[in-house]
């Protein structure tokens, strides 16, 4: 019997895992995993829930009820390995001003996958409110590129950010 343990650990962390769908975004050059809990959202409902934006995101992705968002913008702003630690700083700036109540996780940058990412995570909360922030921004084909997850599902925040961690995770950038 003890020689199967080691199976049924192995089949058990299987079964936990979440399942996931590989997409590809930018020309290709950005991969990531997303749990299949996830779903596209059409072109319209993009429209409908973005349209404002001055540049609204070029892919999304929400949970069944929509209270979590995975969303995927590219800006025109050029955007390479050594300018992010001074986008980095702008843009943290500009958030922790617009956010002030925020309770801020983490706020840096990392090098990763040959390049840096500058790494916003925050929570935020207010009467009958509330929103969990977990943004990369990082260069893509030489744009700056944001990859976002919100929640707003405070109940089933800890799955959702294991989730959102896995994928981002998963994240691959091919050379182009």
């Amino acid at each position: 019997m003890k020689k199967f343990y080691p199976l049924l650990l192995l089949l058990s962390f299987y079964l936990q895992a979440a399942e996931t769908n590989t997409h590809k975004f930018f020309d290709e050059t950005l991969l990531i995993k997303l749990s299949t809990e996830l779903n596209a959202m059409s072109a319209t409902t993009l429209e409908k829930r973005y349209g404002n934006q001055k540049t609204p995101p070029s892919y999304a992705f929400d949970n069944q009820n929509q209270t979590v968002s995975f969303t995927f913008t590219q800006y025109p702003t050029p955007a390479n390995k050594q300018s992010m630690n001074k986008i980095h700083k702008y843009i943290s700036n500009m958030l922790r001003k617009s956010s002030e109540g925020a309770n801020w996780k983490k706020d840096k940058v990392y090098t990763r996958l040959n390049t840096k990412i500058a790494v916003y995570e925050y929570e935020t909360q207010g009467i009958g409110k509330y929103q969990y922030n977990l943004t990369y921004a990082l260069p893509v084909n030489g744009k700056l590129t944001f990859i976002s997850f919100i929640t707003t599902d405070k109940k089933y925040k800890k799955k959702w950010l294991n989730l959102a961690r896995e994928s981002l995770d998963s994240l691959q950038l091919k050379k182009t």
